[in-house]
């Protein structure tokens, strides 16, 4: 019997009958013709002319339309063969449909196919809307297969830096060097600062980081009101590397600022270490 039916997909594919193929391929018993191979058959087929959907696409949809339950989805492979089926076409509300509905494997290559397509609409005019939610199913896509690290730098290229900082804080697992790793994907001002004043960082590393615009975080960091309770809870600026900032804002320029975080690093000496 399952040989029959896969003859019979075969033969539909042969007479270029797309849907009615895909329709017997995605309801195989035992799901015998729900695997990469299949997928592969459908790529295979020549594009078709004149705005015709798709073969692979047609396959991607109603495969993920008899997705019921999670041993039911397609493998990671699979899945991200879908996404990349539905971005290649322009269909991003696709990908939003499906992971709305849960019916994909979710794994760090999808997040990065998504991400990619978020940074290439940037490059588009009006398509901010389109950007903001490509980057926004990249983010459930990471969290999704836990690639918190991953979601984390996602959330700053979209500017949820305090989104960013309460998510990672939820997660319980990233470590100072974490948050430097993201600061390292995205280096740029707003994010060190985010960190810097959240005590997540240190200062130095933060300058080291941010070595390109090192005036701009000097001139900012020595600007702030609560740089006292900055310099505090900043466990991993030692006091040689005060110096080296201090040394920073001469060589920058940054008098004023510089001033500051020498009085301020004085008076957390004064007032707080033992």
């Amino acid at each position: 019997m399952i040989l029959e039916y896969m003859e019979r997909w075969n033969e539909l594919l042969g007479e270029e009958k797309y849907e009615a193929a895909a329709i017997h391929a995605a309801n195989s018993p035992k799901g015998v013709l729900r695997n990469s191979e299949t997928f592969l058959a459908f790529k295979n087929v020549k594009q078709v002319s004149g705005g015709e959907k798709s073969p692979l696409l047609i396959y991607c949809e109603i495969l993920l339309s008899t997705v019921t339950h999670r041993s039911t989805r397609p493998s990671k492979a699979d899945s991200v063969e879908c996404v990349k089926c539905a971005l290649d076409h322009g269909k991003l509300e696709l990908v939003a449909h499906w992971l709305a509905n849960d019916v994909l494997e979710c794994c760090v290559s999808m997040g990065a196919i998504i991400e990619e397509y978020a940074v290439a609409a940037g490059q588009q005019r009006d398509a901010g809307d389109e950007q903001r939610l490509a980057y926004s199913l990249a983010v459930t896509s990471y969290m999704r297969c836990g690639a918190d690290k991953q979601a984390a730098i996602c959330m700053c290229k979209q500017g949820r830096l305090y989104g960013m900082v309460a998510f990672a804080r939820d997660t319980g697992s990233f470590k100072s060097e974490d948050y430097i790793g993201v600061l390292e994907a995205v280096p740029e001002l707003e994010v060190g600062l985010v960190l810097v004043g959240a005590s997540l960082v240190g200062v130095y590393r933060v300058l080291q980081v941010l070595e390109s615009d090192r005036k701009g975080f000097l001139k900012a960091l020595g600007s702030r009101e609560d740089l006292i309770d900055i310099i505090r809870k900043d466990g991993w600026t030692s006091s040689s590397d005060w110096t080296k900032i201090v040394i920073a804002c001469e060589e920058e320029n940054v008098w004023e600022e510089g001033i500051n975080i020498v009085a301020c690093e004085l008076v957390n000496r004064v007032l707080f270490d033992n």
